[in-house]
Parts: C-alpha cells; structure tokens; sequence
C-alpha cells in the first residue's frame, strides 16, 4: 500500500468529513495494507451511519471472511441483501447471496 495514498485520503476526508465514498476508499486501502482489524471497523461505522452502501456489504463480508468470522460474514450477506431490496439494487443482492451460498458451502 501506499501511505502517500492513505495520506492523500485522509487529507481528503477532513475536508469532506461526511464523504462516504473517501471512508469507504480507506478502508480498502488499509484492507490492502494489511490492517483488516481497522478496515473492517471503519466499513462497520460507514454501514452504521449509511446503511443504504451497498458496496460496504460485500467488502465487509469478504474481510470478516478472510479473517475466520464466517458467520458474521455471512450475516452481513444476509443484511446487504435486505437492503438492497429498498434499494432495488438487484445485481448487488444476487451478489450478496451468492456470496453468503459460497461462504455456507466453505464451512
């Protein structure tokens, strides 16, 4: 990972506090770095205040996966799909699902 993009972003961010997107685009990077433990926090915070971020589901999903938390990966599968019915996202919920089949067949 770069940390001159990690930087970049967080300058970004104390500019544009409330900026979805830049909260989600660092997450990512720390998911890249290495830093799981602080990425999957700041994607639980972003679906805490945002829980129409559908992209936020599927990473979070993946990272807790990774991390040997299955079950709360699958869990999160199960609320991104719910969401995405309000949102009327179908691609992402079959997504969302079919993760959550690929995450139950592992186990």
């Amino acid at each position: 990972m770069s940390t001159e993009r990690l930087s970049q972003l967080r300058e970004m961010l104390a500019e544009e506090p409330g900026d979805t997107f830049l909260r989600y685009a660092i997450a990512l990077e720390l998911k890249r770095a290495g830093d799981m433990d602080q990425a999957i926090a700041d994607l639980q915070a972003i679906l805490a205040g945002e829980p129409a971020h559908i992209a936020s589901y599927h990473q979070l999903a993946l990272m807790l996966a990774d991390t040997g938390h299955v079950e709360d990966a699958i869990a999160t599968c199960e609320a991104g799909a719910l969401q995405c019915l309000v949102t009327g996202d179908r691609k992402a919920r079959a997504e969302l699902l079919e993760l959550k089949e690929a995450l139950l067949d592992a186990q």
